[in-house]
């Protein structure tokens, strides 16, 4: 090799080299690859309590993990419960309930018992006086749980107030470390664990998916007849992650094989192939090291997309190869002669690609990183490598395939009424497709939910009978005393609306101080007067030494009502309903039902309360998707400005007329099938519409800086087109539904912009001489 070739694969190789080294420099320490879907998403909080309270709930969602077991014989289905226990807790996983913490907070409501009358109670008190008190405690005595503290519990107020304590399922009693319940001739077990990390996260989903392959062949050989079943974040994740992984490998490898296909036929060499996988291959490399020095790691979605990058990259190369196997250019020549393409149509690439990040979604962004770099490097390979090693005069003779895109070209270019005709068909078609465009912008619509997950958790929620509602309330106070008094306004509005739905909240655990205050309030006056009382309780059968003891207990006992930092330091747990924030206190609460909850009646109880307000994180990521797809629609206008003004600063206004109306009409086309396919528009589809105006202009730019009556840019035009196509039209197939979208609307796009390039060009006389002034 020649002291010039050397250099340029020295020079090439340490830039690759060098932007490998500063992304394993910048990685982030959890890992290169990132899957979490909602680090997708832009930053959508107009406050940093909402933050905390989206990122609270999304930490308690993520990580939560249930596991039923069932089955009709209840001491070997326990036995094959305990079995999956230990199966789940050994990775590392824990329980959600905190059992330790149980006796503490017992110990305080029976230490502050007077504090805690319901109003009801108090209302009850309040009109009937020490009567109310001696027929409770009479009740007390007379029930089979018996046993009342009667010093401290007197009628049993505490034991009622922590047997209305929220319960996770209601339904399910404790059987030892279990839970447990009967439905119909099944007995049902139920686990309820904690992953020790983001379920979203691929160290998380993994470890879940594991923990439950393992607790579900467990229970197998426990228990034949028994049934195992999970649902969690982490294992919808998981199948996530999977279904990328898969679908990555499968397009890269039928990307890569079907662009191999095509350089054989056309070029009839081995040499293609080699220098294509070495142009492929450090464009994704580049293109992914890239994404890692700008943003620390490279999400899954990012890399699925990437594959799609080898339909791309590799039309510098087609470029560079025709003009070398069948042009009029010596080896030594044709770098100059394509120089001019292959920098207006990396120019209008990367300004395609620029405007990705302008979207204001970090996926685009990641994918904006991706594109632009991995074009840039395929287009160095192209500058750097191609020449000095393509040194020798090839001796492949033009065939069929070669010939064939010249011809088109010409025939697209002859002057014939056709030439119109047929455009203006195609706009009439696509017409009645514009009208049927409807846009979709819910992210659920935009991801791939494993059907079988998706029936699995099903069955556990129907058989739990708990649905909780797609949102959560946010109740901000002044102070602990304001938040706690307006969730339980919220939570009495709810339960005059929805009497069946079981409301989750901090209040429920703590009553606010005015109301503990009128629960002491209300002792106090039934306990003044001892003499009153001892009359009320010996009308009642009871004692009169029993009301002098209960008035004595009275006298002892804290009177303070418990406050929140004294529960929340004995109780940890509780500390996920308060979201800390400046200047004030934010509570989190939720509802559950039997069924779903209709997201507009919560919605209504909310605004029935100052300072209450019914958040829905979905329906927030909904309205994100549709600013970023108004958004992404505005770009492909000034995209479309912006291209048009480099278009015209290099062939000046008429030719650049020409080249831009095919475009329009491409796009036209494009959103006319979508139409008619019943695709709606997306965030995704509409910024594929970018790419089409930037990629799709690329053609008749090679055409007429290398020369549109030639034989060898015709045929890389065609051969690009062919690669896009193949690259993002392999997409279609994916089952991610915005994956799926994009490929399909970017297909489609670059098939119509290459059917009509031929309109970018002059028309050719019959004779076969140009009747404008020729681009060759």
């Amino acid at each position: 090799m020649c002291r010039r070739g050397v250099g340029h694969w020295t020079l090439w190789f340490s830039t690759l080299a060098s932007l490998c080294v500063l992304a394993v420099w910048r990685v982030d320490p959890a890992g290169p690859i990132e899957t979490d879907v909602l680090a997708l998403l832009p930053e959508r909080h107009d406050s940093r309590v909402l933050e905390r309270a989206e990122a609270r709930g999304h930490e308690a969602f993520s990580r939560q993990l249930l596991a039923m077991v069932t089955g009709r014989d209840n001491s070997r289905t326990r036995e094959a419960t305990l079995a999956a226990r230990q199966a789940l807790l050994a990775p590392g996983l824990t329980e959600s309930a905190g059992r330790g913490q149980v006796g503490k907070a017992l110990a305080l409501y029976r230490q502050h018992g007077f504090a805690l009358l319901s109003p009801a109670q108090v209302a009850r008190f309040q009109r009937n006086g020490a009567r109310t008190l001696a027929m409770d405690v009479a009740v007390s005595l007379a029930s089979p749980a018996g046993m009342v503290n009667l010093g401290m519990d007197p009628g049993g107020y505490v034991a009622r107030f922590v047997s209305h304590l929220p319960r996770p399922y209601p339904d399910f009693l404790p059987d030892g470390p279990l839970l447990a319940t009967t439905r119909g001739d099944q007995r049902v077990f139920l686990l309820r664990m904690r992953l020790p990390s983001d379920g979203f996260g691929a160290d998380g989903a993994s470890l879940a998916a594991r923990a439950v392959h393992q607790a579900s062949h467990i229970v197998a050989s426990v228990c034949g007849a028994c049934r195992f079943r999970a649902t969690g974040a982490a294992l919808f994740a998981h199948a996530a992650q999977q279904q990328a992984h898969r679908e990555t490998l499968v397009l890269s490898i039928t990307s890569t094989s079907l662009i191999m296909v095509l350089i054989a036929w056309a070029y009839r060499s081995l040499a293609p192939h080699l220098l294509g996988f070495l142009q492929l291959g450090a464009s994704v490399v580049v293109a992914a090291a890239a994404v890692i020095a700008v943003f620390g790691s490279i999400h899954i979605l990012t890399l699925v997309f990437g594959t799609t990058l080898l339909g791309i990259a590799i039309d510098y190369a087609f470029l560079y190869f025709s003009e070398y196997w069948f042009g009029e250019s010596a080896p030594q020549e044709v770098l100059r002669k394509v120089r001019s393409g292959l920098g207006m149509g990396l120019a209008t690439g990367v300004l395609a690609f620029a405007f990705l990040a302008l979207t204001g979604f970090p996926a685009m962004s990641q994918m904006a990183v991706f594109s632009i770099a991995g074009l840039v490097e395929a287009a160095l390979v192209v500058a750097l490598i191609f020449p000095v090693t393509l040194r020798r005069v090839p001796r492949v003779r033009a065939h069929p395939l070669v010939r064939w895109p010249a011809r088109f070209m010409a025939a697209a270019r002859r002057p014939s009424r056709w030439r119109w005709l047929l455009p203006l068909l195609a706009l009439v078609l696509a017409a009645p497709g514009w009208w049927q465009l409807e846009a979709q912008d819910s992210v659920r619509e935009l991801s791939h939910i494993a059907s079988e997950l998706a029936h699995t958790d099903q069955v556990i929620r129907t058989t739990l009978g708990r649905f909780p509602s797609s949102g959560f309330f946010l109740i901000q106070g002044d102070d602990m005393a304001q938040a706690l008094a307006r969730e339980e306004a919220l939570f009495q509005h709810i339960s005059e609306r929805l009497p069946q739905a079981s409301p989750l909240g901090f209040s429920q655990f703590l009553p606010s101080p005015a109301q503990q205050q009128a629960s002491l309030a209300a002792w106090k006056e039934i306990l003044g007067s001892v003499q009153a009382l001892k009359q009320a309780f010996v009308a009642s059968g009871l004692p009169a030494a029993l009301a002098t003891h209960i008035a004595s207990a009275w006298r002892a006992a804290e009177k303070a009502p418990l406050n929140a930092e004294t529960l929340l330091q004995a109780v940890p747990a509780l500390k996920h309903f308060v979201i800390p924030g400046n200047g004030g206190v934010a509570l989190m609460a939720t509802v559950f039902g039997r069924q779903g909850i209709a997201n507009d009646i919560l919605t209504k109880a909310a605004s029935g309360v100052q300072g209450v307000r019914y958040v829905q994180p979905l329906e927030r990521i909904d309205r994100t998707f549709a600013r970023i797809r108004v958004r992404a629609t505005w770009l492909v206008v000034l995209g479309y400005l912006l291209i048009s003004a480099v278009l015209i600063w290099r062939y000046g206004w008429r030719e650049a007329l020409r080249m831009l109306w095919p475009p329009l009409l491409a796009l036209a086309v494009t959103l006319g099938a979508l139409g008619w396919l019943g695709v709606p528009l997306n965030v995704f589809s509409v910024v594929a519409l970018i790419l089409i105006l930037g990629l799709g202009r690329d053609y008749a730019v090679f055409l007429r800086e290398v020369g549109a009556r030639q034989r060898a840019p015709a045929l890389a035009v065609l051969l690009s087109a062919l690669t896009t196509v193949i690259g993002f039209g392999l997409l279609t197939f994916s089952r991610i539904p915005a994956l799926h979208a994009f490929g399909l609307v970017t297909g489609i796009g670059i098939l119509a912009s290459w059917l009509v390039t031929p309109l970018s060009l002059p028309t050719i006389a019959e004779d076969g001489q140009p009747t404008e002034e020729s681009y060759s």
